[in-house]
């Protein structure tokens, strides 16, 4: 479903919201139960099935008889099977540091409280995660069919940050939108959509026939849901705000959205990046980074000036469709109550609700954390003190005497250790020896866009060419426009960005598989590279015969696909290994499929010698 269909639909339903929201709200419950219709249709289709072949069976051994000459009895039990399959979608737990009622009781007499006053769902689990946030998060045991076990999930930070009640506002609100005080149709709504969407990312990654049947119903159900509901969640957020606020205060609740849309970015560019700079002058971590976290929220005052002006700038974003959350302002006219500074606690949530468990929970915290990133910081350590060393041995260099591989080096070290000043002539250089270098346009973009140099732009449209930059490239491109006053343009930047993306999600499929129904033909490819391939396959001693096809494709044609299929020689055990073997050991550039004449894939083994050549 592209962006604008989704708007429109969106808008549509607002209007309906309006001006008749009862049908709308009758409408919403029908869509909401096509979903369960189609999967328990499927599901009673299943049983009628099997309850027929039983009565088969029993009442007509003729009848049974004939299904099993005409094999017609194993093609239903197939696809019962797959079916079932399909719909026996599992989906992972939340996983994290989990908290227990003895250990932090304070926490649970909060959490049973609101529970209670709300009518909310019971939480079966707390979990503490590395985040500047709070959820619950709902997880169906029995997958599509639900039995959902209930988890708290709430950031150590943010309980590092704000205050108790301010803590409480936060949980009010994730414990509001399934509430059973308020709309228990609009926790109900709250609760499908997020089921939809999970189902269908489940599904999405299912390999069955049985799950391509469901994954192409909700690829088309799950997107048009989503949106005829969205009226409805954006004011469930307005409503839960309401929640926080009828449990605390307004005033506690806009204090709380206002310190942690402010705080987050404040932590991350005050405390964070100058943690993790420390990792370019020492081989170890100087100290454990929630431990300093802490410090730092008690002996470093933020600075005012910076806290509003953030605010200022948060107050100027607009409400989007891009997400059901309102913008800062919105929500703040909506609990009306003036914009609040942002203030720093004395007393924070972590150290009034964990108590003593508290300082466990940290050291626990900067354990897991330096045993997770401590090789990560030892490599990074490594590079910098290499290049720096490097970029010392470069310094003065003409750039026209250098190789390609060193001048890009020379370019990204300068910007990353120096300066983008004396970086840009650098990738200018390298530019005009290779003109569609997207990586070398990004830098040059994101260099001229900084010094409001609207020229970046050209740079940037041929850096989201590719799509590892693609997301980078349109909000950069975006943002710059909205700055400078051209709303249009940026909207266009953003359309032009997503029809860019639909290509690069098409081609991506495009290349996910190979199938004997696929078209294929004889190879086009590079003398260097074919010559690279043979040799490679020359020394792999269970490798005999080998033929090369190609698989046209629609979408950037400039990235060929390519099937090896090859015949096995001498002992080989397993054929499904020695082809992963085989898939493994080549290093060539370009999309190889490698499949083997006698493993599973053998019927396409058969196409790639029918249509393609023989190269071995």
């Amino acid at each position: 479903m592209s962006e604008e269909d989704f708007i429109e639909l969106v808008r549509k339903a607002e209007e309906e919201t309006v001006a008749h929201p009862r049908r709308y709200v009758t409408k919403l419950a029908l869509f909401a139960l096509i979903g369960y219709l189609a999967i328990f249709g499927v599901l009673f289709a299943l049983i009628g099935l099997a309850g027929g072949l039983v009565a088969a069976a029993v009442f007509s051994t003729a009848l049974f008889l004939i299904l099993v000459k005409k094999k017609l009895i194993f093609v239903i039990l197939i696809a019962i099977w797959v079916l079932l399959k399909a719909l026996w979608v599992r989906f992972e737990a939340p996983e994290g540091y989990t908290l227990k009622r003895k250990e932090c009781p304070r926490l649970f007499e909060e959490i049973d409280r609101l529970s209670k006053q709300l009518k909310a769902v019971r939480i079966h689990r707390v979990i503490l995660d590395n985040n500047l946030n709070a959820a619950v998060v709902q997880h169906p045991r029995l997958g599509v069919f639900g039995w959902n076990r209930n988890y708290l999930i709430v950031g150590y930070p943010l309980m590092l940050t704000l205050s108790p009640e301010e803590m409480r506002s936060v949980l009010a609100h994730e414990f509001g939108h399934l509430s059973g005080n308020h709309s228990r149709f609009n926790a109900w709504i709250y609760r499908v959509r997020l089921s939809w969407l999970r189902i269908m990312a489940a599904f999405e990654h299912a390999e069955s026939w049985g799950a391509s049947m469901m994954r192409k119903f909700f690829n088309w159900y799950s997107p048009r849901f989503e949106a005829y509901s969205f009226a409805l969640a954006r004011s469930n957020e307005y409503e839960a705000d309401a929640i926080a606020a009828e449990l605390t205060s307004p005033q506690t609740a806009a204090q709380a959205l206002v310190n942690v849309h402010a705080t987050a970015p404040y932590i991350d560019d005050h405390y964070w990046k100058n943690y993790f700079r420390r990792a370019d002058e020492v081989a170890e971590p100087p100290f454990a980074p929630f431990a300093g976290l802490a410090h730092f929220l008690n002996d470093s005052p933020f600075d005012r000036e910076q806290m509003k002006a953030r605010i200022d700038e948060e107050m100027q974003v607009q409400t989007h469709y891009a997400n059901t959350h309102p913008s800062l302002r919105d929500r703040l006219i909506s609990l009306g109550v003036e914009t609040p500074e942002v203030s720093v606690t004395e007393v924070n949530a972590a150290d009034e609700w964990l108590g003593d468990r508290g300082r466990q929970v940290m050291a626990d915290f900067d354990r897991e954390w330096l045993t997770a990133n401590g090789e990560a910081w030892r490599e990074r350590y490594e590079y910098v003190a290499n290049a720096r060393t490097k970029l010392k041995e470069m310094e003065g260099s003409d750039a026209a005497e250098l190789s390609d591989d060193t001048l890009w080096d020379y370019a990204c070290w300068t910007r990353e250790f120096v300066s983008d000043e004396q970086a840009l002539p650098l990738f200018l250089a390298f530019r005009e020896r290779q003109p569609q270098a997207t990586g070398c346009a990004f830098y040059i973009a994101c260099i001229l866009l900084s010094r409001d140099d609207e020229s970046g732009l050209e740079s940037l449209a041929l850096a989201r060419t590719n799509p590892n930059l693609i997301g980078d490239c349109a909000r950069l491109g975006y943002q710059f426009l909205l700055d400078k006053g051209k709303r249009e343009e940026a909207e266009a930047w953003w359309q032009d960005s997503l029809a860019q993306q639909e290509i690069f999600v098409a081609a991506h499929q495009e290349r996910q598989s190979v199938s004997p129904k696929d078209a294929l033909m004889k190879p086009e490819i590079e003398k260097e590279r074919l010559g690279e391939l043979i040799a490679q396959l020359k020394r792999m001693p269970n490798v005999g015969k080998v033929w090369l096809a190609q698989k046209p494709v629609r979408h950037m044609p400039e990235d060929p696909v390519y099937i090896l299929a090859f015949k096995s020689k001498g002992i080989v055990f397993s054929r499904n290994k020695l082809q992963a073997r085989v898939a493994e050991s080549l290093d060539v550039d370009g999309r190889f499929f490698i499949v083997c004449k006698s493993g599973d894939a053998k019927a396409v083994a058969k196409r790639v010698v029918k249509k393609g050549s023989r190269i071995l």
